[in-house]
């Protein structure tokens, strides 16, 4: 990843900070992983080797609790997080995975599910997307 300003929009989020030792970049071995495979990934969270929730560039890429893999647009993706949110609230909800066609995909908490939204909603934007790889 080369772009600074993704950098600082991570910053701004709290994501590394709220994801704690569960935050991967470009130097991780799901991130490497991953881009091997031809995905264009960014960044995301690991809880082991067998549970993921990565942003890409243009989708989010997940290991789910049953073992599935999968991958979703970032703006399904936002909308599913939004509808989530409408459903459970924001105060008392717990937000450690969300359902996407019958998989559990892990979000960690709160604070790290809010960061990873705020990143999503920020790489959505074409304008945005100029910085990434260029």
């Amino acid at each position: 990843m080369k772009s600074n300003y993704l950098k600082e929009r991570i910053k701004r989020n709290n994501l590394e900070k709220h994801a704690g030792n569960h935050f991967v970049d470009e130097s991780s071995k799901i991130i490497s992983s991953l881009r091997n495979e031809g995905k264009k990934v960014l960044l995301g969270i690991q809880k082991n080797d067998n549970l993921y929730t990565v942003l890409g560039e243009e989708h989010v890429f997940y290991s789910s609790l049953n073992g599935n893999k999968g991958k979703v647009a970032l703006s399904e993706f936002s909308d599913i997080l939004h509808d989530n949110a409408l459903k459970k609230g924001k105060i008392f909800a717990s937000y450690k995975y969300i359902t996407i066609d019958n998989d559990r995909v892990w979000l960690k908490n709160k604070s790290t599910m809010k960061s990873l939204w705020n990143t999503i909603l920020w790489l959505e934007k074409p304008s945005n997307r100029d910085y990434i790889y260029k």
